[in-house]
């Protein structure tokens, strides 16, 4: 059953969405580069993924992932490799102008947060980062669940074939 609390809560999330997708956005200006491209080169700072693994953990459709993957190489920001073991297998790596991205990112949202968060006493913020942790670990693992045990409802029900 929903309570007052529920409802507070899902509204300081869209508060926080929003809020979010404008520093996101402002940080990709800043740095120009896509807010996509971005979040997949910060994903890939921590080494290769192939395009299916970059698209489940940035929660999109593999051929978004793809398009974002080839932009990123046009730009010279990554690099698509064959795996040696496995010549079918494609990686993705930064190149050294897609480390210097993520780097230049990691600077200005450390920057931008120092900037925002300037009142703010270090216990107000480790106790700030503790509970966005344990709130989205809490969506994460729901919607981890809900994945599990669902799948996903046919887009022409009346079509199906018995």
């Amino acid at each position: 059953m929903a309570t007052t609390a529920h409802v507070a809560l899902v509204g300081a999330i869209e508060d926080m969405a929003r809020a979010q997708r404008e520093t996101g956005a402002w940080l990709a200006r800043t740095l120009e580069c896509g807010r996509g491209g971005l979040a997949l080169a910060r994903v890939l700072q921590r080494g290769p993924r192939q395009v299916s693994e970059l698209a489940h953990l940035l929660r999109v459709d593999v051929s978004v992932a793809s398009r974002q993957v080839a932009a990123l190489a046009d730009a010279g920001l990554v690099a698509r490799e064959v795996a040696q073991e496995d010549r079918r297998v494609r990686t993705v790596v930064l190149t050294d102008a897609g480390q210097a991205l993520v780097a230049r990112s990691a600077e200005a949202a450390i920057t931008l947060a120092s900037d925002i968060f300037a009142g703010w006493t270090d216990d107000e913020i480790d106790a700030a980062a503790a509970q966005f942790r344990k709130v989205a670990a809490a969506v994460t693992a729901h919607n981890s669940a809900l994945s599990a045990h669902s799948s996903p409802a046919p887009l022409h029900p009346e079509r199906e074939i018995a």
